[in-house]
Parts: structure tokens; sequence; C-alpha cells
């Protein structure tokens, strides 16, 4: 199939969300309950496409310290991109969907247009459920979903861990382990969207660029995610679809140079015979 006829189906700008948080331990032990938790920081991976299918990106940490600068921060990150999390249906959204109700704050649209949406449709792709069968199947972590399709991710640790984490190592270390889920969580989200599209080349596209995105730009606690990089059988979907975008760029400049020199032989014409 011609990817052009596929390829707009995905998401052209995508601002994936996870968060790490600090939480009272629960009476019965195991995981505390999500309204027992408080933010500590969100990582923000936006990836934006450009010219000839080719991804731009971002990554940002977002500090709880202000928790109405956080929330107003993070709004803005989602202006006009598709929310993508890993179980943010179930933890995230409801969390920061807290917070905000806590600082009364309530503009911010962006945030809660996600938190609300519907889980079939809407501005927010939680990878979890959707990979889940919407359900159908039992949920598992991202770090099982990640290693079951190749990806290396959560190596040093896991949520529960975040407060050990934090006192031990600091701040920064949390940091570094929250980017690694937002960049496993673009990767599955990257399979996912080609496999509902059917569009081999958005995978390619997303992850490759991905990988030397964080090669190019020093980010060492991502190296298991430059090693895609090196996937032959995505580097070629990959070529052939900028070559594939670059003569469809090509056909739209030269139909755009058409219809213009069509109306500007017309504008003349009609000027000769009113003059």
């Amino acid at each position: 199939m011609h990817f052009a006829q596929t390829y707009n189906q995905a998401p052209s700008r995508l601002a994936v969300l996870d968060i790490e948080t600090l939480a009272p331990p629960a009476p019965a032990g195991g995981f505390p309950p999500w309204p027992t938790h408080r933010a500590l920081l969100a990582s923000v991976l936006t990836a934006d496409q450009v010219q000839y299918g080719q991804w731009r990106f971002a990554l940002e940490s977002v500090r709880f310290d202000d928790e109405r600068a956080a929330i107003a921060r993070i709004d803005g990150l989602l202006a006009g991109r598709r929310l993508v999390t890993y179980n943010g249906k179930g933890f995230d959204l409801p969390v920061l969907a807290t917070t905000a109700m806590r600082v009364s704050m309530f503009e911010c649209r962006n945030l809660t247009d996600a938190w609300a949406s519907h889980r079939h449709r809407g501005n927010h792709l939680d990878v979890a459920d959707v990979v889940s069968g919407f359900g159908g199947a039992p949920r598992v972590g991202l770090a099982m979903l990640c290693e079951a399709v190749g990806i290396g991710v959560k190596n040093n640790g896991s949520g529960s861990d975040v407060a050990e984490m934090l006192r031990e190592k600091g701040i920064e270390a949390v940091s570094r382990y929250c980017d690694e889920d937002v960049a496993g969580t673009l990767v599955i989200a990257g399979m996912v969207l080609a496999l509902r599209s059917n569009d081999p080349a958005y995978a390619a596209s997303l992850i490759l660029d991905f990988a030397n995105w964080a090669g190019d730009a020093g980010l060492e606690h991502l190296d298991e995610f430059r090693k895609l990089a090196g996937n032959a059988v995505l580097e070629r979907v990959r070529l052939l679809h900028r070559v594939d975008e670059g003569i469809r760029a090509f056909d739209d400049r030269a139909t755009t140079t058409y219809f213009d020199e069509q109306a500007r032989v017309a504008t003349n014409n009609r000027q000769r015979a009113a003059g």
C-alpha cells in the first residue's frame, strides 16, 4: 500500500507523559491507592512530525515544587498534541487531575480533555489499555512489554522504589528513571499506532528518528534506545518512506506551481478583456 494513503491516519504530534510520585505506605501493604500519591515530577517527551516524515523531539522534566506551575506547564506541552501514556487512565491522569483540583487549577483544558476522553477515542492514547484489548487481556507492566518486543527499559528499579531512589540517589536519578518510561512508551506507541493504521513507515520513522535523536542529544541514560538505530528492517522501510514523502512533496509543489500559473494567466486575460 502506498505509504501516503495511511500515514496521516496516525497522529503527527505526540506528547508522551509519565509521572513519579510519593505516597505513604498502604496499611495492608502493596502499592498505595492512587488518591494518596503526590506528584514529584513528570517527564514529557514531545514528538512532532516535520517535512518528509521526519520527527523532531524534545524531552522535559517538570518538577512539582510549585504544583500550579507544574500543571500549567504540562497543559502547555499537551497543546495540539495527542497525549500518550502507559496506564495513564488508571494512574497518571487521576493523580494530575486531583492535583489540579487541590490547588484550584481549573484552567488546564488540554490536560482535562485528555483526562476525560473516552477510552476508545479522544485525545489520549493509553498504550496499556490498547495493548490489553481494553481489558480483554490482563495488563502487564511497561518493562515486560518492552522486553517482549526487544526494547531495553527500566533496568534500575520500579515505581514503588521512587522514595528510596530519591533518598539515596537524589532527584536527578528519579528524573532519568522517568525519562526511560516515556522513551519506552513512545517506542511501543509507535508500534501500536503503526499496527492500527497498517503503516510500517510510521513506526520506522518515529522509532529510528528517536533513536538517532537520543544519541545526538547525548542522553546516556537512554543508551538502550539508541541501539534501535541499527534495525536494518526499519531502516529500509524508513528510506522508502522518505523517498515517497519527497516525491509527494515534489508533486505537491508542482501542482501548486501549475495552479498558480493558471490563476496568473486567468487574471491577465480578465485584465486585458476589461481594458
